[in-house]
Formats: structure tokens, sequence, C-alpha cells
């Protein structure tokens, strides 16, 4: 199985070829959508992408966790965190891929 990371810069060369921008506004095109994507984030709301999914923040407790090392426990502070949840349409889209990824490895 082939574990690779998608670029940024991979990402802006397929936008260029398939729309025939100019690397620059590729780029630009991809920056100026994470940069909206991050603003409403900040205002605490969802970002909805239909048939792809939804970007959400939530705020967490403060808790009490413990260092695995020491097994010692440690406060852990309250805090936002941001989320991705993949679509149902999306996520069986990837599932069937895998499944032909993996039936034709095994022929």
């Amino acid at each position: 199985m082939k574990n690779e990371t998608v670029t940024r810069a991979q990402i802006s060369d397929a936008l260029r070829k398939r729309l025939g921008l100019t690397r620059s506004q590729s780029l630009n095109s991809i920056d100026c959508v994470l940069d909206e994507i991050t603003e409403v984030l900040k205002e605490d709301e969802e970002v909805k992408l239909p048939l792809f999914g939804v970007f959400f923040s939530r705020q967490k407790k403060e808790r009490i966790g413990r260092n695995p090392k020491t097994l010692e426990e440690a406060k852990i502070s309250a805090r936002r965190v941001t989320g991705f949840r993949l679509s149902r349409l999306m996520k069986d889209r990837v599932d069937m891929s895998i499944k032909k990824r993996n039936t034709q490895q095994y022929k």
C-alpha cells in the first residue's frame, strides 16, 4: 500500500492542468479557499462542502490526563479543537476505491 502525502504544490499543479491557470493563480486559489475556511472556523462556525465533508471546531473541557512515561497525573487545559467529518458519499467512494485496489493486489 502506498502512503504518500499530497502536497499543496501537487494540488496546485492539478488545478493548473485542469483549469488552465498559471502556477501563481492556482496557488492563490488554494490559499484563498484555505484562508476562508480558517476564518469561518475562527468564528466557531462549520464549513459544509456538499458531497465532500464538514470542517468543524468545538470546545473541549479541562480534564485530568496521565503522563504515559511517569504515570503522573497532569491537568489538560480547556482548548478548541478542529476536525473534519467526511460526507457519506465521499466515504463510500474512498472505501470502494480501497476495496478495488486491495482486490487487484491479491489477484
